[in-house]
């Protein structure tokens, strides 16, 4: 879904070394260089135009550039294969080529140049990730206003709005004209007018990530969140002081000034209109636009500080830069001890094709429904060639379309024609079919993982699948709360059941592939001491077969637990459902002795 980064980082292949995941993750962390080059360039401009000496301003520029490559959302994003530090770069070269251009133009010379260069790095950006970079125009427009206006009285100004159109209007219509090619990811369906429209805008890929979980108190409450991430990912006092510095300036206002408030504003707007997690390392890529401009923040109060002692004592002058430089040395040690934010602990491409190779046979279906695995991860494989024979699908085959995930599901029938079953059900149901998932169970190998939100049936679970290893060790802990496992029965099964009563009543087949179903469900919650969803699963077993002998000795070892509950003997209770643990399916179903 980004051309522009998708067509750069086939460049990573010429690297000689390391496997193709790792080549490309550290083609994002060039952009991330790259990016942060381009603030000490941004930042000399805007020190120039605070009145500061060139001297003071190369260290307050060199500050901020060290300040943003010290951050942790520049980490987060630029030690992974992801398309957000070209974003920044892209933007970045925008607003900078855009001052340039501007400062030309105030002095009376020709700003072509400059502003041709703006131009390209806009469309890279259109081409890349255009809702970012929809968000840069502002300060983009901002920093060449004088260029614009100089352009705009010259002869020639038709021929340079055609060419900018050109150039702009090709790199944004990139992505829809992809998706029409069929694309597997697509944010809309650009088969209508509508949805072309939508696809275009962004509109209801920006609906459909914020369904859900949204901000509670909306865009403000998100803006909110997302300035403590930019603090915090800076390190506290260096977010402080870069937002110090930003609001402080203001009594020496100017455009570059201008310029980089509205990068704040587009680096938070743009991801607040959104719901906000910001455990989500892409949430950080999406705000890194915010997170360089406070870094153009510190810079200022490193060069108001040098000045500050430079009137004491020349020679002091060189402290200011020292201290900003313990800051940064803190920052990046304290990056080093969190594991959630060390790129040496991201490592989940390399342990996702590792498990993939010791647990996935030829020819086997792997079912997830965490987005990221058919984002990236099994784009990786699929580049190198390593399991062509694997399916790897999202079990409820949306992704973000406004079909319903239609336009995915043929997409992957026919790729998978072996399961076009399971796509078509999927789409019906809003996820994959159990009674599919069995019959494919016994023809082969079916790997699912954990599900956090519960709406995979417990038993399909296999907890050490492969996707479940995409987490960090705290997410991965299972939360067995029998409230939690009541919410999924209640939003999965009736759903389920909902979906299809009306059309038809219940097969055999049907029948017995949910009766065994809810009775695992039992037996689990059995073997956990957990009453309440035992209950619940035993009833929907009973409701579809009342007079089921095989469900006795379940319902006998659910009478046993409430007999110990009622008695609050807490010592027999615990006994009755440990004794419980290693006993396999069939002995949970026998009578209780």
């Amino acid at each position: 879904g980004h051309p522009g980064w998708l067509s750069l980082a086939g460049l990573a292949e010429l690297v000689p070394i390391g496997p193709i995941a790792a080549r490309v993750a550290w083609f994002s962390a060039c952009w991330a260089g790259v990016s942060a080059a381009l603030i000490v360039r941004i930042g000399r401009r805007l020190l120039a135009a605070q009145a500061v000496t060139a001297a003071q301003g190369t260290a307050g520029a060199l500050v901020a550039g060290l300040t943003l490559a010290a951050s942790a959302s520049l980490w987060l994003v630029g030690t992974r294969a992801e398309v957000y530090t070209l974003a920044l770069a892209s933007n970045l070269w925008a607003i900078d080529a855009a001052l340039a251009a501007g400062s030309t133009a105030s002095a009376g010379r020709r700003p072509e140049r400059f502003a041709a260069m703006a131009t390209v790095a806009v469309a890279l950006g259109l081409l890349n990730h255009h809702y970012l970079t929809l968000f840069a125009l502002p300060a983009v427009l901002v920093a060449g206003w004088p260029a614009l206006k100089t352009l705009h009285a010259s002869a020639g100004r038709w021929r340079w709005l055609v060419a900018t159109a050109l150039i702009m209007g090709l790199g944004y219509l990139a992505l829809p004209l992809r998706a029409v090619a069929g694309v597997e990811l697509r944010w809309g369906d650009p088969e209508t007018l509508a949805g072309f429209w939508d696809h275009i805008t962004a509109a209801y890929w920006q609906r459909s990530v914020s369904e859900g979980a949204a901000v509670t108190g909306g865009v403000f409450e998100g803006l909110g969140m997302l300035l403590f991430g930019v603090v915090d990912g800076l390190g506290v006092p260096l977010g402080a002081l870069g937002l110090f510095g930003l609001i402080g300036a203001i009594l020496r206002p100017s455009r570059p000034l201008v310029v980089a408030w509205l990068m704040v504003g587009g680096g938070l707007l743009g991801k607040a209109l959104m719901r906000v997690d910001l455990s989500n390392p892409d949430d950080h890529g999406y705000i890194l636009l915010a997170v360089a401009a406070v870094a153009l923040g510190a810079g200022l109060v490193a060069s108001a500080l040098a000045e500050l002692l430079a009137r004491q004592r020349p020679r002091l002058a060189f402290l200011a830069v020292a201290f900003f430089g313990v800051l940064v040395v803190g920052n990046v040690a304290a990056l080093c001890t969190d594991t959630d934010k060390a790129p040496w602990h991201q490592r989940a491409p390399d342990r996702i094709d590792d498990a993939i190779r010791q647990r996935v046979p030829p020819g086997g279906l792997f079912l997830s429904t965490y987005y990221g695995t058919q984002f990236q991860e099994a784009a990786f494989r699929l580049a190198e060639g390593r399991r062509p024979d694997m399916a790897v699908a999202h079990l409820s085959m949306r992704t973000g379309d406004r079909d319903g995930g239609r336009a995915f599901a043929r997409f992957f029938a026919a790729r998978h024609p072996h399961y076009a079953a399971l796509a078509k059900g999927a789409v019906a149901l809003g996820r994959a079919p159990i009674g599919n998932v069995l019959a494919f169970g016994e023809q082969g190998h079916v790997v699912v993982e954990h599900d956090p939100s519960q709406r995979i049936p417990a038993a399909l679970i296999d907890v050490g699948a492969v996707g479940h290893k995409l987490l960090p060790e705290r997410e991965r802990k299972l939360d067995y709360s029998p409230t939690r496992l009541q919410t999924r029965a209640a939003t999965a099964w009736d759903a389920l059941n909902v979906g299809m009563q009306p059309s038809a009543p219940f097969d055999r087949a049907v029948q017995g592939a949910l009766l065994w179903q809810h009775s695992l469900d039992t037996a689990a919650a059995l073997r956990r001491g957990w009453r309440d969803v035992a209950r619940d699963s035993l009833a929907r077993a009973r409701a579809i077969a009342p007079k089921d002998r095989s469900l006795d000795g379940l319902e006998a070892k659910l009478a046993l637990l409430d007999d110990a509950w009622k008695r609050a003997d807490v010592p027999a209770y615990h006994k009755l459902w440990q004794s419980w643990i290693n006993l396999n399916f069939d002995e949970m179903m026998q009578p209780t002795k």
